[in-house]
């Protein structure tokens, strides 16, 4: 790191905070399964012979889930941009996209494609690049 970054108060990028980072992406990338499991949740209310489609209070409460997984994000995400270089922090964000994968294939049995992996790959290669260059 340079010398205005390290005197503007701004961390070195260690294990332990790329972990940190990596716990608030794995918060943002909670939503997502929020989400997903709320749409999976459908009900329906009939209004003067009208069948208008909501969610069931279950997908409701996913709905929910969703909206306290992105402000837990919020409040993590603003602690890390005070601690770390905006270029580190974003570029570890990136690592959602690999999060978001393996929740799919763990949680909801999506399938693994060669491209999916080739994607994983690169977006892995830039984040060692970026964390590389800030040590």
């Amino acid at each position: 790191m340079n010398t205005q970054t390290e005197a503007a108060g701004k961390k070195k990028l260690t294990l332990l905070s790329v972990l940190a980072i990596q716990g608030a992406v794995i918060v943002y990338t909670g939503s997502g399964i929020c989400s997903k499991m709320a749409a999976g949740h459908k009900g329906a209310v009939t209004v003067f012979n009208h069948t208008i489609n909501w969610l069931s209070p279950a997908g409701y409460l996913w709905l929910f889930l969703e909206v306290v997984c992105l402000g837990v994000y919020a409040v993590l995400w603003q602690q890390i941009i005070k601690r770390f270089d905006l270029s580190i922090a974003y570029c570890n964000r990136a690592f959602a996209v690999c999060w978001s994968f393996l929740w799919g294939v763990l949680l909801f049995g999506e399938h693994v494609k060669p491209l999916n992996i080739v994607g994983i790959v690169i977006v892995l290669a830039g984040i060692l690049l970026v964390n590389q260059d800030a040590e």
